[in-house]
């Protein structure tokens, strides 16, 4: 039973993105996960939630305040290739 919890934490953490962050044009944090940059959407207490800047995209990432993963939403829709990071 702990050897398929073993795996399965594996397997999730496999699948996270690493995310890291920079700075908009104007000075705003984004979020850049699997090559896909994300703006501040809102913060609550607990949570910051985070949008894909794509127009029409529908995945999302959810961290909490010390921007640490919590988890990710949705697929990148439509999937027009990954946006190029300057």
């Amino acid at each position: 039973m702990a050897e398929a919890f073993v795996t399965l934490t594996s397997e999730i953490q496999a699948k996270s993105p690493s995310i890291s962050f920079i700075n908009s044009n104007k000075g705003k944090p984004l979020l850049v996960a699997d090559d896909y940059t994300f703006k501040l959407n809102k913060t609550t207490t607990t949570t910051k939630y985070w949008i894909c800047t794509i127009n029409g995209c529908a995945a999302k990432v959810h961290t909490d305040l010390n921007n640490g993963l919590m988890k990710t939403v949705g697929n990148h829709s439509p999937l027009p290739g990954k946006e190029k990071l300057e």
